[in-house]
């Protein structure tokens, strides 16, 4: 059976799961990293997951882009650098930290600190890699969990159901 019906994950439940934990990400930013005053973070998707508009910029396909703290304190430019990880892992359908050098191309970023988690890609810059890493697992395993929570609130509202309706 096919279907033209959006995927779950969206724009919207990625907001939601984000701003979910926000204020952790916020708490960990002015005492677990208080030497660092902010990072970027850019949500996005492999391509079955987040449909790609074919003119627009890499940005403008994206679920999320924003930032915690205050990114023009930091002298590198953190919302680019993030975007590339995550570019660079669509791409590749890898963590940057895992992509092979015969993968990266000129105006890739030489940091890495993205993951993959189901499918759902979350790249952050602003830490350390390692750090940038462990946050965007941090989000996409938040965002999994949002999509989950609205999987079994459609299947509670019609649990006859065969098949998932448009909503």
């Amino acid at each position: 059976m096919t279907n033209n019906f959006r995927p779950f994950l969206d724009a919207e439940i990625t907001a939601r799961a984000f701003e979910r934990v926000r204020s952790a990400l916020e708490e960990m930013l002015r005492n677990a990293f208080a030497g660092r005053a902010g990072f970027a973070v850019v949500v996005s998707g492999l391509q079955e997951l987040v449909p790609v508009k074919p003119d627009a910029q890499f940005r403008e396909n994206c679920l999320l882009v924003t930032s915690i703290g205050d990114l023009s304190k930091s002298p590198y430019p953190n919302m680019e650098i993030a975007l590339s990880k995550a570019e660079i892992s669509v791409r590749t359908r890898m963590p940057s930290s895992r992509v092979p050098q015969h993968f990266l191309r000129a105006g890739d970023t030489v940091y890495s600190g993205s993951a993959i988690l189901d499918g759902i890609i979350v790249a952050c810059a602003g830490l350390e890699p390692r750090d940038d890493e462990m946050i965007s697992y941090w989000i996409a395993a938040a965002i999994k969990s949002e999509v989950a929570g609205v999987v079994a609130q459609r299947m509670a509202a019609n649990p006859s159901a065969d098949f998932f309706s448009e909503a």
